[in-house]
């Protein structure tokens, strides 16, 4: 079953479910749905992004995959109603559980799988975190308690509707109820000015490579 979430924000009612009760087929699915959103994105002619690293679409199935069985596994991967337009993944402070060791094992290997091996995702996590560190890494050595935006995607049919909206408002409003920021960063220009768009604000640009930027973005 999908247990139903409601919250409200600014005076608008923002509804998201948590996803439960699947098999491994739907979760499958669910994988493929958000991998093929992010192989098939155009990126900004300044950035390749993910793409620099994880050329093949099945390699990128094999990457998303890990990460949304670990979080369906832990209880924070939402979507937006039982069509399932979008898929949210949260961590930090209110994100209802975090990633668990096995879980989180699991998905590492996959990772390193889709990325072709040790020494290739050690690049990739170099360049991740490279020119200063990611804002999550900043915001915890500060000791400051943040939510976080691991994962948001709309599936390709249902983009421009509105889904973006309502997946970031339903994060504010768990933030405002802590009084806590929300962070997240991604891998494109473009990317990141929709999120300003949505109240988010840039933070930083890091330079991780030639086309490899990461853009840091918050709202405090």
């Amino acid at each position: 079953y999908i247990k139903k979430i409601e919250s409200r924000i600014t005076g608008h009612r923002s509804a998201m479910k948590k996803l439960q009760g699947l098999n491994k087929e739907q979760l499958r699915e669910i994988s493929r749905q958000i991998a093929d959103a992010f192989y098939d994105y155009t990126y900004n002619e300044a950035d390749i992004g993910l793409i620099k690293f994880i050329s093949a679409r099945e390699d990128m199935f094999t990457y998303i995959h890990g990460i949304v069985q670990a979080a369906y596994r832990s209880g924070v991967l939402y979507t937006t109603s039982d069509r399932q337009e979008g898929y949210l993944m949260l961590s930090g402070e209110g994100a209802g559980g975090a990633i668990g060791f096995s879980d989180g094992m699991r998905m590492i290997a996959a990772e390193k799988k889709a990325l072709g091996g040790f020494r290739n995702m050690k690049r990739f996590i170099d360049a991740c975190f490279s020119d200063g560190g990611t804002i999550e890494t900043r915001m915890r050595k500060e000791k400051r308690k943040f939510l976080r935006i691991e994962m948001l995607v709309v599936r390709k049919e249902y983009q421009g509707q509105g889904y973006m909206r309502q997946m970031m408002e339903y994060v504010y409003a768990l933030a405002d109820e802590r009084l806590i920021p929300v962070i997240l960063d991604t891998d494109d220009r473009d990317k990141a000015a929709r999120y300003e768009h949505l109240g988010m604000k840039l933070d930083r640009v890091r330079s991780c490579g030639e086309h490899f930027h990461m853009y840091d973005l918050i709202r405090r």
